[in-house]
């Protein structure tokens, strides 16, 4: 069987993360990296090869998975964009799934959903399309992720945690059973949230408390890679 050729979007430390899974596994006869900057060192001996720009070409000469490797803290307009772009242009959107993870059969995936090393998906959790669940991270038993969310290394997510679209989940975090994350949040790492938290709001501490500062949701209209 013939194995397809991928376009990876961005090329930060994320990608890293994502190119060492993808070279892991073994899935891929060909990667390539599009970002602005070409001096980027990745892994594999994998290059930058032009921006975002490149991809109708790309598409014609036979890479048709596309996957967005761009990370996000909080700002999720450049990933929503590209993923938007992809879609748009006709490339398949793949999961990318570290080998040393563990996803129930149970669970439910959206497309182009990173999950790292080590991370646990249990069993009915459902995750929306292009969310990072990131090293470590544990997600329990009917939780449910939305789209653009990113739970970062080593958050602990217990059992019917419900996280809106575009939130932040800082490292660390541990999220009480059945507490309601909302949308465009910021989730401070460390924090211990045991009270359920509206869209558009910073949390952080132990137990976590909300900051005064609230969250505008950006627009981004230039290239960003």
């Amino acid at each position: 069987m013939c194995k397809e050729k991928i376009v990876l979007l961005g090329g930060g430390g994320h990608c890293a993360s994502v190119i060492d899974s993808i070279l892991e596994k073994d899935i891929y006869s060909e990667i390539v990296v599009l970002d602005n900057d070409n001096s980027l060192f990745l892994p594999g001996g994998i290059h930058v090869i032009g921006n975002d720009e490149e991809l109708p070409l790309l598409y014609q000469e036979g890479f048709h998975h596309a996957f967005i490797t761009v990370g996000s803290i909080g700002d999720c307009s450049v990933r929503k964009k590209l993923f938007q772009k992809i879609e748009d242009i006709g490339f398949f959107i793949p999961n990318i799934i570290d080998k040393s993870a563990t996803v129930s059969k149970w669970s439910n995936l959206g497309r182009g959903i990173y999950v790292g090393k080590m991370a646990v998906i249990n069993s009915k959790v459902e995750i929306d399309n292009c969310a990072i669940i990131n090293t470590g991270a544990i997600l329990e038993h009917d939780c449910k992720i939305g789209e653009f969310v990113h739970v970062s290394t080593g958050a602990k997510l217990c059992g019917g945690v419900e996280v809106g679209c575009e939130t932040h989940v800082g490292a660390g975090t541990v999220i009480k059973e059945y507490t309601k994350v909302g949308a465009h949040c910021l989730i401070g790492a460390g924090s211990v949230v045991i009270k359920s938290v509206d869209n558009h709001f910073m949390q952080y501490g132990c137990p976590a408390h909300k900051s005064s500062y609230k969250i505008q949701t950006k627009i981004e209209d230039r290239n960003e890679i």
